[in-house]
């Protein structure tokens, strides 16, 4: 049975995360210790996009875009287990994609927590290779 908005708003709700509806179908998660990222949770059928902005990129030099993006990369490769980093316009950003189909609260719960990792822990280590001037 899929889930419907209110299956979604009420794993929000026991997952203890401070929450505001934006729009019907849309939450913006944030946390204290996120230093002020927010995950937007989007639920438009068949799929749950979980998406977070981790900074802007700024301009650099070929070879430092380069070796951020390769880390990048990496991080996919290595700690993202269905999630990935992405550019979006002008902003590093980390997206993931659940279906809602058979979504029950802990893959849910999975989600979240991969995105506050990228959040928590990797946000240093990419905003580490931006121009000094920009982290």
């Amino acid at each position: 049975m899929p889930r419907t908005h209110e299956d979604i708003e009420d794993f929000i709700m026991r997952s203890e995360i401070s929450a505001t509806e934006a729009a019907p179908g849309t939450w913006l998660l944030q946390d204290e210790s996120w230093g002020g990222a927010q995950i937007v949770v989007q639920h438009t059928d068949p799929l749950l996009v979980f998406r977070c902005k981790l900074f802007d990129l700024p301009e650099m030099p070929v070879e430092a875009e380069a070796t951020l993006f390769r880390r990048m990369l990496q991080l996919n490769a290595t700690d993202m287990v269905q999630g990935a980093y992405a550019i979006e316009g002008t902003a590093v950003v980390v997206v993931e994609v659940l279906q809602v189909e058979n979504l029950d609260e802990n893959e849910f719960m999975a989600a979240v927590d991969s995105l506050t990792m990228a959040i928590v822990e990797h946000h240093d280590d990419l905003s580490a290779l931006l121009p000094s001037a920009q982290a």
